[in-house]
């Protein structure tokens, strides 16, 4: 399987009014080799703080803690989150076919996508098969297999992306979402 929608919808209109607090120069370029430089941006909203045992828990940075209702889509997910940003995507620019080593359930590493701001000339293309997502919804990806992503709209994808080990909770919301 390639991707499944998990049965969370989130408000995409609170989403886009926190956002609109941040400036271009709040979110960084990322540097991937699978994407032109100055194409696609992040901002992080969670950081590693060490626990008792020097372990790294991911807990909400100062960004976030400006963001009440991103921090309860945070809150949402009773998994380990170790990554938890938004990406955003340039009108025209594209993510080259690669893969995402261990991010897949089989690995106990899951990618989440919760697209915030999409539309239906961005394709996102999963071992060779198109994957649809509309604003709002929650989806788990095998980003373990070939993936590539291509914006031919006018407008930038923005999508905020989890990156979750899995638990025995995940796993149920998992399997409930198979049925």
């Amino acid at each position: 399987m390639n991707a499944i929608q998990l049965p969370f919808k989130f408000d995409v209109e609170l989403i886009k009014k926190e956002l609109s607090q941040f400036s271009k120069e709040d979110y960084r370029d990322i540097y991937n080799s699978s994407v032109t430089l100055e194409t696609l941006w992040l901002i992080h909203l969670i950081e590693p703080i060490n626990d008792t045992n020097g372990l790294p828990v991911f807990l909400p940075n100062a960004t976030l803690k400006k963001c009440p209702y991103l921090l309860s889509v945070f809150e949402t997910f009773l998994c380990p989150v170790e990554t938890f940003r938004i990406h955003v995507l340039d009108p025209g620019a594209s993510i080259q076919p690669h893969r995402d080593n261990g991010y897949s359930m089989e690995n106990g590493m899951v990618r989440l996508h919760i697209p915030i701001q999409t539309h239906k000339k961005v394709q996102l293309i999963i071992d060779k098969e198109p994957v649809v997502m509309h604003a709002g919804e929650c989806w788990y990806c095998n980003f373990h297999k070939v993936h590539e992503v291509h914006n031919k709209s006018d407008e930038p994808r923005i999508h905020l992306i989890l990156d979750c080990k899995v638990n025995e909770w995940f796993k149920e919301i998992f399997e409930k979402s198979l049925a």
